[in-house]
């Protein structure tokens, strides 16, 4: 059967790793017709929609942080990998492998978390694991402490962080395994069963599609040119042996933009809007409070008017605390005459289109920036990305404002 591009190009390695040390007397001729297979990138992988992914991200949170721990136990590796994964970009047999002592706290305060990593070796088959730190936040050090306090408790030891023996505490027919760890195949069943008895029951999400235990590596990846990294960074971090393009991802960052905004557009119509990122746009859930009620006639009586509606701010304040425009402001109360509604939508409609287009244009510089070793290699690379991910941020937050106030008049398409 004939081999894709990609797949063809994969064997071909393999074979000439094997035929290393493996003495034949057909070794230069199998060579010979391996170094004729053209090296050939993989396609898009095809992620869950995003949309799907940001619904799932909330209920994790609340889930493990609203529900009693004997309901949240057994899927606390759901959890960690969750945000470990979302963060880092790692292979899920990476994560798996991952020992009981993977956590350090230096004298400075700072927590860290030894991640395998999985390498090839050179002229060889053979693959090696090598533990590298890296710096996490507390809250992450936190739940991970608590969770090996719980194995403790359960008198479960073993090297490893998810051991079969945790998991065999959840299932009605114990198989034998060779591996003291949970496998590949024993994570997704558990992650399976999460959608099944949380998501679905406890929080009747049922038409969600459903994410992948590596999909959660390309998120992180993802997360990471969103937030400014550049592609060496980005490779090393996701161990890629070589340097490509980083144009599947920018592809996907567009389309995880734009649910990212929709989402945080219905949070803030419902009366929460979040504070900026610390950690990636997937991970903890961002705090939220509370943006008020709808405000009547009555209640703006005594608020300012300003262009299309009024404004909260005190008197003596106003206008020296005002930003450059009253439609991202949270004093902002958006009530036109009647005889001003259209003209007052459309001015509404006229910013998110503008802010959209600077959105896409802050993508497109910084996949640029990403995929040019030239610029990467910029001594003023790292606070040029930096800036346009703030910015990125910026754009976004303030789009979901104004697309909360067009859904609120039920005009957003």
């Amino acid at each position: 059967m004939p081999l894709s591009g990609p797949r063809a190009y994969s064997v071909s390695n393999v074979l000439k790793n094997f035929i290393g040390f493996y003495i034949c007397e057909e070794k230069n001729d199998i060579l010979a017709i391996c170094e004729t297979i053209p090296f050939e990138k993989f396609g898009n992988r095809n992620l869950p929609n995003f949309h799907d992914v940001l619904i799932f991200n909330d209920i994790v949170n609340d889930f493990f942080q609203t529900k009693p721990i004997e309901a949240t136990l057994k899927y606390m590796p759901i959890m960690i990998w969750w945000l470990t994964t979302n963060v880092l970009p790692m292979r899920p047999n990476e994560l798996l492998l991952m020992k009981v002592d993977c956590l350090d706290q230096k004298n400075d305060g700072s927590t860290w978390l030894k991640v395998p990593r999985i390498k090839n070796e050179q002229d060889s088959p053979d693959k090696t694991i090598i533990y590298e730190p890296i710096q996490i936040d507390n809250k992450t050090y936190q739940l991970i402490t608590f969770y090996k306090i719980k194995l403790v408790e359960l008198d479960i030891e073993d090297e490893y962080l998810f051991p079969r023996d945790f998991y065999l505490l959840y299932r009605k027919k114990r198989k034998s395994q060779a591996f003291k760890r949970m496998t590949l195949y024993n994570f997704e069943y558990l992650l399976q069963e999460f959608y099944n008895e949380v998501v679905e029951k406890i929080y009747a999400e049922r038409n969600l599609e459903r994410v992948k235990p590596g999909d959660t590596r390309h998120f992180a990846i993802i997360n990471m040119f969103l937030q400014g990294f550049n592609m060496l960074s980005i490779a090393r971090m996701a161990g890629h042996d070589v340097i490509a393009t980083q144009e599947n991802y920018y592809s996907h960052a567009v389309h995880f933009s734009q649910s990212y905004v929709y989402l945080l557009a219905q949070k803030i119509l419902e009366r929460k809007v979040s504070e900026p990122m610390s950690y990636g746009f997937i991970g903890w859930r961002r705090e939220a409070y509370d943006r008020g009620k709808i405000y009547n006639e009555h209640d703006t009586t005594n608020f300012l008017i300003v262009d299309f509606g009024y404004c909260k701010e005190a008197p003596h304040l106003f206008p020296n605390t005002c930003i450059e425009d009253c439609r991202m402001c949270d004093n902002y109360v958006f009530k036109p005459n009647l005889s001003e509604y259209e003209e007052g939508i459309k001015w509404l409609e006229d910013y998110s289109d503008l802010l959209n287009q600077r959105i896409n244009e802050i993508l497109l510089l910084m996949k640029e920036q990403c995929s040019s070793l030239d610029i990467s290699r910029h001594p003023n690379s790292k606070e040029i990305l930096k800036t346009n991910s703030m910015k990125l941020v910026q754009y976004m937050d303030h789009k979901a404002i104004i697309d909360s106030r067009l859904m609120e008049e039920q005009r957003y398409e």
